[in-house]
């Protein structure tokens, strides 16, 4: 099974369309996003109704999704990103924000040979994120994921990304595909799994101009 991986998008179209266009190319089984598609950039309704339009990419819901479904109005807290989440808000379409609402936290995939699991990053027992963690060692990251089921963990929310292999068990954060952590850069990641229960995985970029989705950002 061939699995491609995209997260962290941020409402950066452009970012999208380059690492898809990538990503075709290499004939997965599976696309995987993993939350955060909205959120920060310029162009959410433009980067949701394109994953919903193609009707081949599997989602699960971020954080930036679930600030979707709140009354924001309601709140006021200070947090200066809520005008943003607002401003969101009032540029999705119904249509678009129903689709949000309806994914699903988690995704589970098993051929027998591998367990795998796709959420935006682990939860807590209260069932809130867990406190992120910049490139964790191998000792934070079995601490994070402890408890869990699986053999492949694919996730996002840190956009710096990380791949550990830790005591046969898989770890794989390919980093935000949309925002900027490098120049004119979409990243993805591709995993496969082999009958023979080998594992693969290498972190893929594809190349865009990024001028025009960073200034729109900063308006």
């Amino acid at each position: 099974m061939k699995y491609a991986v995209i997260t962290d998008i941020h409402a950066n179209v452009y970012a999208l369309e380059a690492a898809l266009k990538e990503i075709d190319g290499e004939k997965p089984d599976k696309i995987l996003c993993l939350g955060d598609m909205v959120g920060n950039g310029a162009f959410p309704e433009e980067t949701v109704s394109l994953i919903r339009k193609r009707g081949d990419i599997l989602c699960v819901k971020g954080n930036h999704e679930m600030f979707m479904e709140l009354d924001l109005d309601g709140i006021k807290n200070g947090d200066k990103r809520l005008e943003m989440f607002r401003r969101q808000q009032r540029i999705l379409s119904e249509t678009s924000k129903k689709f949000l609402a309806g994914l699903p936290e988690e995704l589970f995939f098993s051929d027998g040979v591998k367990k795998v699991v796709c959420f935006h990053y682990p939860k807590n027992r209260n069932g809130r994120f867990k406190d992120l963690i910049y490139l964790p060692t191998e000792e934070q990251t079995e601490e994070l994921f402890s408890g869990l089921d699986g053999d492949v963990f694919l996730f996002g929310h840190e956009h710096t990304g990380s791949l550990q292999e830790i005591k046969g068990k898989y770890y794989l954060n390919f980093g935000t595909c949309g925002h900027f952590f490098k120049e004119n850069c979409a990243r993805y990641g591709i995993v496969e799994i082999f009958s023979d229960g080998k594992v693969s995985f290498r972190a893929g970029e594809a190349f865009y101009d990024d001028s025009f989705s960073r200034r729109k950002q900063e308006e």
